[in-house]
C-alpha cells in the first residue's frame, strides 16, 4: 500500500475517531464507557460548555482523560489546558490518569507523542499541538488570559476551589478563538461561587450544557458498596452523602452565614402578608458608575418585594431617580423611612435625599453597632446576623431572585470573640460583584429601634434624620 493511501485511510480514521468519542476510546485504548461517560464524552465533543457535576465513584478524572486525548489526537492546532487549584491533586488526579492512558495507547499513536513532567506534545509540532497542565489562583488571571489556539481545549478540575475571578476575568478569552471548549468539573461541595451558578444562576446557567453524575453512575456500582459508603458519608440526611452520593450542591455553605434551607424556605412562602399599618422602609445601597449596582430594597415588616436596581449612576442622577420614585410612590404605599448606606459616595445620596425633604435614615456600616455592641463589632455586623434571625422566623417571603440568593448565600462569619461578618471585599473577589442586594435589605433593619420585625410590633419610633430639619 503507497504512503498515499495510508495518510487517507489515517485521515478517515480520525475523521470517525473525531464524530465518535466512545469508539475511540475503544479502538485507541481498549477502554469501555459506562453511560454516563458517554454522555459526558457527548457533550464535550458538541458543545463549547461544558459543567459537569457529580458524587463519588464514576469516573469523572477517567473520561477526562479519555477527553484530553481524543482533542489532542483528533484536532490539528490544537492546546489542551487542565486547570485546578491544586497542585499535588492535579498531579495524582487528573495526570496521572492522562499518563495511564498513554501506557494503554494502541502503538501507532503512542509513537508519535513526547512526554514531560507537565506537557505532552506531538514530535515535530511542539508549539501547535499540546495539553498541560497548570496550577491557577486569582494571583495568575493575566497568565489565563494568554490560552489561545485555533481549538483552545479547557478542562477546570475541582472548579468549586477555584478563584471566581479565574472564571470571570481570565477564562472568558477562551472563547476567542475559532473553536472553543471550557469544561469546569466538580463534586458541588459548595453553594455559592461560579460553579454553583453555573447551575443555579438562571442567567447564567443557560449558556451551559450540563452532565450530573451520581455514585449510582459508577461502572463499578454494587449494592453492598453502596451501602458501605453511604453509611461512611453519614447517611441520607447528611451533607457529605448529598454531595458524594447524590451529586447535588449542599444547602448552604458550612462557614456561612444564612443557610441555604432559609433562603428557600423565605422564596415558597408566598402566603406570607406583612401586617396591617406596618411601616414600609426602603434599603438604598448607592453604587458609583462601575460594573455594580445601586440596588433598592422595598420591605414592609415580613414581606420584601421586588428589588430595584440601576447601573452606571453618579449620586446626584440616583438621588433625583430616588425622589422621583417617592413622589410617584402612592402616599399609602410610600417608604416611612429610606435608609441609605452613607459611606463614600453614598453620603451625597443622603444628603440629597435629606435636602429633598425625604425621610431619610444614615447607616454607616462600619460604625459601632446600635444593638447588643458586645456581639457585634461593626454596625454591618449587626444587620446581617438580625437579617439572618429574620429569615430564621420562617414567616417571611423574599422574592425568588438569583442575585439575591446568591449574595444572602455566600458571606461567612466568625463568632469569636464577637460575630464578625465576611468583608464587602472578599465577597466581590468571590462572586464577581458586590453583593448590592443583600446590602440593601440589610440597611432596612438599621432605622428600627427592635432588633428586627415579622413577629414583632411597631411599638417604638423609627429613627430617621430628616425630623431634624423638617421636624
Amino acid at each position: 500500500m503507497s504512503e498515499n493511501n495510508e495518510l487517507e485511510e489515517y485521515k478517515a480514521l480520525i475523521a470517525v475517531y473525531r464524530e465518535d468519542i466512545e469508539f475511540f476510546t475503544k479502538q485507541v485504548f481498549g477502554y469501555d464507557l459506562s453511560p454516563k461517560q458517554k454522555e459526558f464524552c457527548e457533550a464535550f465533543r458538541t458543545s463549547r460548555r461544558i459543567s459537569f457535576k457529580g458524587g463519588t465513584g464514576f469516573g469523572k478524572t477517567f473520561v477526562m482523560a479519555a477527553c484530553f486525548w481524543w482533542a489532542l489526537i483528533c484536532h490539528d492546532e490544537v492546546q489542551v489546558s487542565i486547570l485546578g487549584p491544586s497542585e499535588p491533586n492535579l498531579k495524582s488526579g487528573a495526570w496521572k490518569e492522562i499518563l495511564k492512558f498513554f501506557d494503554k495507547m494502541h502503538p501507532t499513536f503512542k509513537e508519535a507523542f513526547d512526554i514531560s513532567a507537565t506537557r505532552i506534545s506531538q514530535k515535530g509540532m511542539s508549539a501547535s499541538c499540546f495539553g498541560e497542565y497548570r496550577l491557577v489562583s486569582k494571583d495568575n488571571v493575566s497568565s489565563i488570559r494568554g490560552i489561545h489556539m485555533r481549538n483552545n481545549f479547557v478542562f477546570v478540575d475541582e472548579s468549586t476551589g477555584v478563584d471566581d475571578e479565574v472564571f470571570v476575568e481570565g477564562l472568558g478569552g477562551v472563547f476567542a478563538d475559532p473553536n472553543p471548549k471550557l469544561c469546569i468539573i466538580s463534586n458541588p461541595s459548595r453553594a455559592s461561587g461560579y460553579f454553583w451558578r453555573s447551575w443555579c444562576d438562571p442567567d447564567l446557567s443557560s449558556i451551559w450544557t450540563h452532565v450530573h453524575g451520581t455514585f449510582w453512575d459508577s461502572p463499578n456500582y454494587d449494592p453492598k458498596t453502596f451501602e458501605e459508603t453511604a453509611k461512611s458519608y453519614g447517611g441520607p440526611t447528611s451533607r457529605d452523602y448529598r454531595v458524594m452520593i447524590e451529586g447535588e450542591f449542599p444547602l448552604s455553605d458550612e462557614d456561612g452565614l444564612i443557610p441555604k434551607d432559609l433562603i428557600d424556605a423565605a422564596i415558597r412562602n408566598k402566603e406570607a402578608v406583612a401586617p396591617e399599618n406596618s411601616p414600609i422602609i426602603w434599603g438604598l445601597d448607592p453604587a458609583g458608575q462601575g460594573k455594580d449596582s445601586s440596588a433598592l430594597c422595598i420591605r414592609q415588616d415580613n414581606v420584601v418585594k421586588p428589588f430595584l436596581s440601576w447601573q452606571g449612576l453618579n449620586p446626584t442622577q440616583l438621588s433625583y431617580l430616588v425622589r422621583d420614585l417617592y413622589q410617584k410612590t402612592p402616599k399609602n404605599e410610600r417608604p416611612a423611612v429610606i435608609s441609605v448606606d452613607a459611606n463614600g459616595l453614598g453620603y451625597g445620596v443622603y444628603s440629597n435625599l435629606k435636602d429633598f425633604g425625604l425621610p431619610v435614615h444614615q447607616c454607616m456600616f462600619a460604625a459601632s453597632p446600635t444593638r447588643n455592641p458586645e456581639r457585634y463589632t461593626r454596625i454591618r455586623d449587626q444587620l446581617y446576623w438580625e437579617l439572618r434571625e429574620w429569615l430564621a422566623t420562617e414567616n417571611v417571603h423574599i422574592p425568588n431572585d438569583s442575585k439575591l440568593i446568591e449574595e444572602l448565600a455566600t458571606p461567612r462569619y466568625e463568632d469569636v470573640p464577637k460575630i464578625k461578618i465576611e468583608k464587602k471585599d472578599q465577597i466581590k473577589k468571590r462572586i464577581g460583584r458586590s453583593p448590592d442586594f443583600s446590602d440593601a435589605l440589610a440597611l432596612t433593619f438599621a432605622p428600627s429601634t427592635v432588633r428586627y420585625s415579622g413577629k414583632h410590633n411597631w411599638s417604638q419610633p423609627l429613627k430617621y434624620d430628616w425630623l431634624e430639619t423638617y421636624g
